[in-house]
């Protein structure tokens, strides 16, 4: 019985930043797209004399990096689970900083954090 309690909790620290990563990527992905094709539609960003394509570009760069640094995290996560407090250190560092551009609708940043310090708590 004690296999299948850890195991289910495993999968439940696993399957948090996972899904924060994929959804800080697909934030990352629909502002890209929006940058590209709809730029007309997003509103002006405060201190700038207009919407400067070149600065959603390097926000849609940055949030893949980080999207991807959290589903990496994650994944080694589940792969080495002796290395939990560090996995779930990371998977907060990256997460907290994909605010600046969505943080993946915010839930993502919000299960990135959730998420890392249940992996950094949990006990094997």
């Amino acid at each position: 019985m004690k296999n299948l309690d850890q195991t289910v909790k495993s999968s439940k620290v696993f399957t948090l930043p996972l899904t924060a990563g994929v959804l800080i990527l697909i934030n990352a992905a629909g502002l890209a797209i929006v940058a590209k094709w709809f730029l007309g539609i997003m509103p002006v960003l405060p201190g700038s004399s207009g919407n400067d394509p070149m600065l959603f570009y390097t926000l849609c760069v940055v949030g893949l990096i980080l999207g991807f640094l959290v589903l990496f995290a994650s994944l080694m996560l589940r792969s080495k689970p002796a290395n939990r407090k560090a996995w779930g250190t990371l998977i907060i560092v990256f997460s907290v900083p994909s605010v600046i551009m969505g943080g993946g609708f915010i839930v993502g940043f919000i299960l990135g954090i959730v998420g890392g310090v249940k992996a950094i708590k949990w006990k094997t």
